[in-house]
Order: structure tokens, then C-alpha cells, then sequence
């Protein structure tokens, strides 16, 4: 009877042990495909950002020389006007506590 008990201790004990193992080594390789696809998902939005500039850029050579001193002023413009407004209502509403 205790040999029994022993044995099945000792199967339960190498079951255990080889599932540990394979969690660890699932775990790994979820770790480094993770690591993987931020650094593929990193490359992606440099390049879409660096192809977003160039299109930018080639649209304001296309302009003429009137059209990008309006498209200069107009910018101006409007950065000054949002850099002086108020805050949304909504934001105020549902601002988050800090305590």
C-alpha cells in the first residue's frame, strides 16, 4: 500500500516538474514573439510617418509661392488661436481624481 502511494507521489512529482518546465519555455517564446512584433509594429510607424512627411512636403512644392504664404499665415493663425483655448466642457466633466 505505501509503495502505491509512493509511486503515484513520485509520477504526480515528474508530471508537475514537466509541466513547470513547458510553462517556463512557453512563456520564452511568448515573451520574444511579443518583443518581436512591438519592434515590427515600431518600424511600421516610422515608415508610415516618414512617408506621411514626404507627401506633406511634396504637396506644399506643388503650391505656388502665393498659395504657401496664405498656407504659412493661415498656420500661424491657428496656432495661436489653439493655443488660447479653453478646455472642452467633457474633459472637465469626466476629469479623473487624483486622490
Amino acid at each position: 500500500m505505501k509503495l502505491m502511494t509512493n509511486l503515484h507521489f513520485k509520477t504526480f512529482l515528474i508530471i508537475f516538474t514537466v509541466a513547470l518546465i513547458n510553462i517556463g519555455e512557453v512563456n520564452a517564446q511568448s515573451k520574444k514573439r511579443l518583443k518581436e512584433l512591438e519592434r515590427v509594429e515600431q518600424d511600421r510607424n516610422a515608415d508610415n510617418a516618414a512617408k506621411t512627411a514626404e507627401a506633406q512636403k511634396r504637396h506644399r512644392d506643388i503650391q505656388s509661392k502665393q498659395t504657401r504664404k496664405e498656407m504659412k499665415k493661415y498656420k500661424k493663425m491657428s496656432k495661436r488661436h489653439n493655443t488660447n483655448r479653453k478646455e472642452p466642457f467633457f474633459k472637465k466633466w469626466f476629469r479623473r481624481n487624483k486622490h
